[in-house]
């Protein structure tokens, strides 16, 4: 239980904006943290709906309602998986060898200009997203931050990881073969479930379109197979650079499709 209790302190300081922990990352204090990532992304999305109930009644325009459903998520996570994002980038983008791409990954300097340009691009992307998405439509997608989490979370349990020197994602699986199933089984859960309740709502609508919710989960998926094309191809395995690189592509490619879905006429 302490391991269990150590693990969500560790979750909510390392990949949310709650206070930093004292505790070490080390198995012990680390060994089910996969299991309560996900979670901050259930926090997120009470967050999102909210916000989609509120703002109509505050904002007369389309803009800040759609920067606040673009950059409140990379600020409830503390950019954690932004700054994944930029470093996997910044190492793809310099075209060098593996050993030097899993170099930059670990780089505190970022010098890819590149990167930088990508990540304003992929912001501005999110925002026009946004400030095109129903409202309807934002309850589904705001599900998005839970599967995300919960693919990134089963990626670290059961994908191979890469070759780097810090290793920080080894402390992530327990040495406990059971615990690490368990830990699986409990995010295939959180994504049945999300996946349950993005249908679902999608059938509310005065037209009911469950393919809006069938596109998101659509794009879900081919994010995760890019990304651990990607990861082995470049890096010889998932990092947890690469894991943010994932997260924050998926929450950029869920809306993608979902908007897609809405202007299908299908």
């Amino acid at each position: 239980m302490k391991t269990i209790g150590r693990s969500f302190v560790m979750a909510f300081s390392g990949y949310s904006m709650s206070p930093k922990s004292s505790l070490e990352r080390n198995k012990e204090n680390c060994g089910f943290i996969l299991t309560f990532i996900p979670l901050i992304g259930a926090v997120i999305c009470i967050l999102i709906n909210r916000w989609a109930v509120l703002y109509p009644y505050v904002c007369d325009f389309a803009v800040l309602p759609a920067v606040v459903g673009a950059v409140v998520p990379t600020i409830l996570s503390a950019g954690v998986h932004l700054d994944g994002f930029f470093r996997t980038t910044d190492a793809l983008s310099s075209h060098k060898s593996r050993e030097d791409k899993l170099r930059i990954l670990s780089e505190d300097a970022h010098g890819g200009y590149s990167a930088i340009i990508v990540c304003v691009c992929v912001f501005l992307i999110a925002v026009g997203i946004w400030s095109e998405m129903p409202i309807d439509g934002i309850f589904v997608i705001a599900f998005g931050y839970v599967i995300s989490r919960a693919l990134y979370s089963i990626s670290v349990l059961i994908v191979k990881h890469a070759p780097v020197n810090n290793g920080k994602l080894e402390n992530y699986v327990p040495d406990s073969n059971a615990a690490k199933w368990i830990q699986v089984i409990i995010n295939v859960l959180y994504i049945v479930i999300s996946a349950v309740l993005m249908i679902n709502i999608a059938q509310t609508y005065s037209v009911p379109r469950p393919s809006v919710a069938v596109a998101s989960l659509i794009g879900a998926a081919i994010t995760f197979v890019y990304y651990l094309i990607v990861s082995f191809k470049n890096f010889g395995g998932i990092t947890e650079e690469t894991g943010g690189f994932f997260v924050v592509l998926c929450e950029v490619i869920i809306p993608i499709a979902a908007l897609a879905a809405f202007k299908s006429p299908f």
